[in-house]
């Protein structure tokens, strides 16, 4: 059995290791926060692009699903959410094939994904500070050559987390005999194709922060609330530790005074 030296020394390691944790989901829920914020914004933009294009274009299906997919791809820059990393990698995983291009953020898991059969056409870059228009320069270099799909992390709920895949089709649009198209179809087409580009790497983007944002929170919260009873348990120890002292104490001092 532990002495009170000893639970005492473990009590208090425990608990600096709970104020980080603490302080760690604190961090989370802020950035959790602001992301959630600029997605609710922005959601409704992003839908509206989407369904001005599909009214007014239309596209081979049988061309779009011949082209080679380019993966858009977010990763944390830290660790401690793995129910996130290791998720996005599972679905990377099942829908990748040989000849497939992807364009990864984030430092976490970036060279497993380059040992995988994709092509990597970016150097590693911080998720936490993506340039937007960085990226969308040189994935527009691929809406004529590939089918650009967005591999996004979306809580269902609190405890459960699925992986969607949003694809931007960029094949040949067609163009519609009941649509006047201004200043010619060409234009609009390229137009409209960079346009939905944009909403979409900013509307993974974003999905993405809040899902690896929510799997830390809840991590450190699960780590904070652990940290709390193994420090109650402790505790618990340590009184009775001490109340059997005091009891052996007061027991010795009542049989030397019947002794005497």
């Amino acid at each position: 059995m532990p002495n009170t030296s000893a639970l005492k020394k473990r009590i208090k390691t425990i608990s600096s290791t709970q104020k980080i944790t603490k302080a760690m989901k604190l961090v989370s829920l802020s950035k959790l926060q602001r992301y959630k914020n600029e997605l609710g914004s922005f959601k409704d933009y992003y839908n509206a692009v989407h369904e001005i294009s599909d009214s007014f274009m239309t596209a081979d299906e049988g061309e779009i699903s011949s082209l080679p997919k380019l993966y858009f791809i977010v990763m944390p820059d830290l660790g401690l959410c793995s129910a996130y990393s290791q998720g996005v990698l599972k679905k990377v995983r099942e829908v990748s094939q040989d000849g497939d291009f992807a364009y990864v953020l984030g430092t976490q898991n970036f060279e497993t994904l380059q040992s995988l059969d994709l092509k990597v056409i970016n150097e590693m870059e911080s998720s936490e500070h993506f340039n937007v228009n960085q990226g969308i320069k040189v994935i527009s270099e691929y809406l004529d050559t590939h089918q650009i799909v967005a591999v996004v992390p979306e809580y269902v709920n609190m405890m459960t987390m699925e992986f969607h895949l949003y694809e931007l089709s960029t094949a040949n649009y067609q163009m519609r005999d009941d649509v006047i198209y201004e200043p010619n179809f060409d234009e609009v087409t390229m137009l409209l194709k960079k346009v939905s580009l944009i909403s979409l790497l900013r509307f993974a983007f974003l999905t993405s922060k809040v899902s690896e944002h929510t799997t830390r929170r809840i991590a450190m919260e699960k780590a904070t609330d652990s940290a709390q009873d193994m420090i109650d348990d402790l505790g618990r120890q340590y009184n009775r530790i001490r109340q059997e002292a005091i009891t052996q104490e007061i027991s010795e001092i009542v049989s030397g005074m019947e002794v005497s």
